[in-house]
């Protein structure tokens, strides 16, 4: 048998209430844990957030600056492909004497120059060389290459579609009909555009097109000087200088083609038996003369393209290989950059000579 003894046990009342007592709420101490805890978690998130986002700024930058290589490049390429495109003209006459201006307007001045599907400056700044042909190019960034392509347009129009001060040539049959040639002229003479085809309707017409490609130091110039552009840090663009009219009359314009494009360099590959295919290394235009560039069958194009804004804690001590120019020095700043390269095949040059 087991005794009770009552003095031993708490009244029922009191001991339960004390117990509740004791049990509710938290000590000082666990409540500064539990917020250390918090704090600790709340840190890893920030962090977790911060380094997703920094994350995804550079994954921003590097798309924004290869979509802009490839674009530039690709920009080139297709027009490098139609280098020398005459419509139906196959017969191209010899070159001239001379190198011709490539920001020249006058029909007078346009003709000679068709012999020329290519024609490029090499290391030079246009702006400090008086003796330099291309005048229209502006803002040039040293140490850049210029590129001139001539081609005429793939779509035909008609002659009654022609617009005045536009450049066309038209190809076809004499008024006689006993032999194929052409004639060049605006949209102001249509005069001039007499040849036929072979149903005796008027021959159609194709635009002529000459673009200039340059590096510019800034993408908008302010009073024709990127001093202050583009909210004070200039961004370096490839441009290009076009053909076109202006009030009526034959005109160069300068249209931005991609922005983040640092440098330009063009080597060129020289046919030197006739047979369409380059011969020897590539060479960049500095050697090449008058007589040289009808004969270029191929390109190589090298861009440097740089990231929109700089990355924090990056420093750019790469050496970019640009072809043959000298390899760039480190920039030793904090922008990323990529090298876009191809070689192209001046298809119709090089097509119309014999294998």
């Amino acid at each position: 048998m087991f005794l009770i003894y009552p003095h031993t046990l708490p009244p029922a009342g009191r001991g339960r209430s004390g117990l509740r007592a004791r049990q509710a709420g938290l000590t000082l101490i666990e409540l500064m844990i539990s917020i250390t805890v918090g704090l600790f978690l709340v840190a890893g998130l920030a962090t977790l957030i911060a380094n997703q986002s920094g994350t995804r700024a550079e994954i921003d930058k590097s798309g924004r600056m290869i979509e802009s290589g490839r674009y530039a490049l690709q920009t080139l390429v297709q027009d490098l492909q139609l280098a020398g495109y005459w419509g139906e003209l196959s017969i191209i006459p010899t070159a001239p004497a001379a190198l011709p201006d490539p920001c020249a307007t006058a029909v007078a001045d346009i003709q000679p120059a068709l012999p020329l599907h290519l024609q490029g400056k090499s290391d030079v700044i246009v702006a400090t060389l008086a003796t330099e042909p291309i005048t229209c190019v502006t803002n040039q960034l040293a140490n850049t290459d210029v590129l001139v392509i001539r081609r005429t347009d793939t779509q035909e129009i008609p002659l009654a579609s022609a617009v005045a001060g536009q450049v066309y040539v038209q190809t076809g049959l004499t008024p006689s009909g006993m032999g194929l040639e052409y004639r060049m002229g605006t949209g102001s003479d249509t005069s001039v555009f007499t040849l036929k085809k072979k149903d005796g309707t008027a021959a159609s017409l194709r635009k002529v097109l000459v673009h200039i490609y340059y590096v510019s130091q800034c993408s908008e110039p302010v009073a024709n000087s990127c001093a202050g552009a583009d909210g004070g840090t200039p961004i370096p663009t490839l441009k290009r200088m076009e053909l076109g009219v202006a009030a009526g009359n034959p005109a160069m314009t300068a249209v931005s083609i991609a922005e983040g494009i640092e440098n330009l360099q063009i080597d060129y590959g020289v046919d030197t038996d006739n047979d369409g295919v380059p011969d020897g290394d590539y060479t960049n235009g500095a050697a090449l003369g008058v007589s040289d560039w009808p004969n270029v069958m191929s390109v190589k194009v090298n861009l440097l393209a740089k990231s929109p804004e700089t990355t924090a804690g990056y420093t750019d001590t790469k050496l970019y290989d640009l072809g043959s120019f000298k390899t760039t020095a480190a920039m030793n700043d904090h922008y990323k950059r990529h090298v876009f390269s191809q070689t192209v095949r001046i298809i119709n040059p090089s097509g119309r000579r014999p294998l």
